[in-house]
């Protein structure tokens, strides 16, 4: 089995070397490995410690990303999804032979402790006849202390819980409520994974044949207003209709991240 690493990188200065070293923990799932990265000009180091990572043998393309940016905090999410957008388009172009992709984030969430038996166990379990639970397309990873609302659709939950015009408070009573529902959902599971209509987490495996003609569009329509959206809720929504088996894992890929969301909640 094969897997292209991909990532969008700005500002990530400082959290680049043990995301790598984590990547370096999975490479022994896999015969081979690429990472591609679609870099915004930052302002920071990221860009020199993207190459000496390259100095030291990584195998790494790094695209430049050109396009206009949104400087609102909402915004970047359109930014986000263009520059994924960049990705796909290249590794569809260049790597197509290869057999998964990974969309990861390379920050402060790649930086905690990496358990690669839990991907291990989808990726080699999956692709043999003894394997027992369901057959995926994408898969994404719980956490204890699940920070990641903001990709998430599921069930009762289809909307963003960051919508413009909401009451601040009401938009955190939300994600609380995401992510409590997350861990009933998780706690109740008999299987280790289930459908769900997005979810990322920070970390999603992807079977690359099977996203081929889909695309990241963080734009939304809602009560007949147009807003920029978590760009995964588009990609993954968009391959449920294809009839892609979108799903989440009741395994943690990486350690309690309870410190993130006491970041993210201040």
């Amino acid at each position: 089995m094969s897997c292209i690493f991909c990532s969008t990188i700005y500002k990530n200065e400082g959290f680049l070397k043990k995301s790598f070293h984590n990547i370096k923990l999975l490479e022994p799932l896999f015969k081979k490995i690429k990472i591609v990265i679609s870099y915004d000009n930052s302002g920071d180091k990221s860009l020199l410690e993207l190459v000496e990572l390259k100095k030291e043998g990584w195998d790494i393309d790094i695209l430049m990303n050109d396009k206009p940016r949104f400087k609102s905090h909402i915004g970047r999410a359109y930014n986000i999804g263009q520059a994924r957008n960049q990705i796909l388009n290249h590794i569809y172009k260049e790597y197509n032979d290869y057999d998964y992709f990974v969309m990861a984030d390379l920050d402060d969430v790649f930086n905690f402790k990496i358990y690669p038996e839990v991907l291990e166990k989808y990726v080699y379990d999956c692709s043999s006849d003894k394997c027992e639970c369901p057959e995926w397309d994408s898969l994404a990873f719980y956490n204890k202390g699940f920070y990641d609302t903001w990709s998430v659709s599921i069930d009762d939950f289809q909307e963003s819980e960051w919508i413009p015009g909401k009451d601040l408070d009401k938009c955190w009573d939300k994600q609380k409520e995401i992510r409590d529902y997350i861990d009933k959902i998780v706690n109740e599971m008999n299987e280790d994974i289930r459908p769900i209509d997005s979810i990322f987490n920070g970390f999603c495996i992807h079977k690359l044949n099977r996203f081929k003609n889909i695309r990241y569009e963080p734009v939304c329509l809602l009560n007949g207003e147009v807003f920029i959206d978590c760009e995964h809720r588009s990609f993954y929504k968009k391959g449920n209709e294809l009839g892609l088996n979108i799903m989440f894992s009741k395994d943690c890929l990486f350690e309690e991240m309870i410190n993130v969301n006491e970041l993210n909640n201040k």
